[in-house]
C-alpha cells in the first residue's frame, strides 16, 4: 500500500488509505488577498501566524504555504 510521509522538524504526517483522514489547510496564499500580499511585500508575517493557528484550531493536519507574490 503506498503511503506518503510529510515530515517537519516536530511532526509527522502520514497520507495513506489505510491511515486517518488528513485535512490540509491551504488558506495561507495571497492569490486574491490583497492584505496578505501586502504584508509578505513588508515582512510582516502576523496575518500568516493568525490564518495558520484558525486552520489547526479547525482541524488542518498539514498547511500548504504558498508565499508567492
Amino acid at each position: 500500500m503506498t503511503r506518503t510521509v510529510v515530515e517537519s522538524k516536530t511532526k509527522t504526517a502520514i497520507i495513506g488509505f489505510d491511515q486517518p483522514f488528513c485535512v490540509i489547510g491551504e488558506r495561507i496564499n495571497p492569490t486574491g488577498r490583497k492584505a496578505l500580499a501586502a504584508e509578505l511585500t513588508d515582512g510582516k508575517l502576523d496575518r500568516v501566524a493568525a490564518d495558520a493557528q484558525a486552520q489547526v484550531e479547525a482541524g488542518a493536519t498539514i498547511l500548504d504555504v504558498n508565499a508567492g507574490i
